[in-house]
């Protein structure tokens, strides 16, 4: 199998020759930004330098995927919030929220010509016409309730989950409905695979119970509406409402190092992959390449479906602790190096 063949059988379920080393989040770093000459944040504005960044750990260290963009902002942006594009080392933050109401919300006819919108489209078509026959094409963008929270602000959206409940209903309807239109231009793109990525609905900031009535139902019918593979990722441990994340009809879920696989993919059963979980603010970030090598062999061993970093990968993390999810792999099945 091409990773392609085998990033894509591992999502679905079916027979592969063995788990690809992956990563279905960020993976920009700034040591490979030096390397190619691709830097953030000019990079999130270049289609070129986006489609070089993707492909870095692939022609580097042999990860198994290309990856745009590198935060969770683009569709914020196009809808008028106020996006900060931070530094070498860190990632564009929305900094400003243009709505008050959900009544407020529209989303625009020209929506997919705005902001960087067309810049990540482009590098998307690049790295399908480079690498689509070999590597999968991924895209990741902010799932409805995350994009809820940047155009009212997070905190006012858990608000009204509490206060107001009704106006999340209306302000999903909307987020979703973008979320609907970028998730089919990517794939019109070229993009095999998307990621819709649900931070602001982590256990952490509202309960499985929120999580199944105000969040579950959209990305359902994000799901159903587009014609793609996907890959769902949510911070945090997960593990109370994998059985839910699995129900939105995702065909994986990415978890982080605070769920034990076997626990997560046991809940998930047949209806959702796991992927996972080499931890990114620990391990990856600040361990040594050995100590990757043995918590990605406990995931492998565990049953992993896709071997990936357990969230973003943090800019400043070394590559050769990138290459070690590689080396792991090669050394449990015995592949060559």
């Amino acid at each position: 199998m091409n990773p392609r063949e085998r990033f894509i059988h591992a999502v679905l379920g079916e027979p592969k020759d063995h788990t690809p080393p992956t990563c279905v989040t960020q993976v920009g770093i700034v040591e490979v930004m030096d390397m190619i000459n691709a830097k953030w944040p000019e990079t999130h504005f270049d289609s070129k330098k986006m489609a070089a960044l993707g492909v870095s750990l692939w022609e580097l260290v042999k990860i198994e995927v290309a990856r745009v963009p590198f935060d969770l902002t683009v569709m914020a942006d196009a809808l008028g919030a106020k996006v900060d594009p931070g530094k070498v080392n860190i990632q564009p933050m929305v900094k400003g929220h243009p709505f008050t109401s959900p009544d407020q919300i529209k989303i625009p006819d020209d929506f997919l010509k705005r902001g960087r919108i067309p810049v990540v489209l482009e590098a998307v078509k690049m790295l399908k016409e480079k690498w689509g026959n070999t590597l999968p094409i991924l895209a990741g963008f902010e799932a409805p309730f995350t994009l809820a929270g940047h155009l009212v602000g997070t905190e006012t959206l858990l608000k009204w989950a509490i206060k107001k409940r009704d106006f999340i209903p209306e302000i999903m309807k909307k987020t979703t409905e973008a979320n609907i239109m970028y998730a089919e231009a990517l794939i019109k793109a070229g993009a095999d695979v998307l990621s819709p990525c649900e931070p602001t609905a982590s256990t952490n900031l509202i309960s499985p119970k929120d999580f199944r009535e105000l969040v579950q139902p959209y990305l359902r019918d994000m799901v159903k509406s587009v014609n793609g593979y996907f890959i769902l990722h949510i911070c945090g441990d997960t593990t109370l409402i994998i059985k839910d994340m699995a129900e939105t009809g995702m065909h994986a879920l990415s978890v982080e190092d605070k769920v034990d696989i076997r626990n997560a993919k046991n809940i998930a059963g047949n209806k959702s992959r796991i992927c996972g979980n080499v931890s990114t603010a620990k391990t990856l970030l600040w361990g040594e390449p050995n100590e990757v090598k043995e918590e990605a062999k406990k995931a492998l061993e565990a049953g992993v479906d896709l071997l990936c970093p357990a969230c973003g990968i943090a800019p400043i993390s070394p590559l050769k602790n990138i290459k070690a999810l590689v080396t792991a792999v090669n050394e449990y099945y015995g592949l060559p190096g």
